[in-house]
């Protein structure tokens, strides 16, 4: 949804709430599935599908929006903001990065 705004000379914020969990539930049905798993029990692809999802989020130029609406919007640059969430398990993201 947000790339439909950002493609149309427009600014859009998405919001991830929590990547972390949508990992978990892919990694469980990965293994139900037998697919064969990576770091901490993860499919590898898992780690490319957040990449992918992350990287969409960017600004275009007025030249983009124009050739996308076919001239109807010009001069118009679009961007799309993410922002993803993650849940930590008691602090040790934050622990291993603060500790000094």
């Amino acid at each position: 949804m947000g790339e439909y705004f950002r493609d149309r000379g427009e600014d859009a914020l998405i919001i991830y709430d929590d990547l972390s969990k949508q990992a978990v539930a892919y990694r469980q049905i990965s293994l139900l599935l037998r697919r064969p798993p990576g770091r901490e029990a993860y499919p590898g692809d898992v780690f490319y599908l957040h990449s992918r999802l992350l990287e969409r989020a960017a600004r275009v130029s007025a030249e983009y929006v124009e050739n996308f609406t076919n001239g109807e919007v010009k001069g118009k640059t679009g961007s799309l903001t993410a922002l993803p969430i993650i849940e930590t398990q008691a602090g040790t993201f934050l622990h291993s990065f603060l500790r000094t």
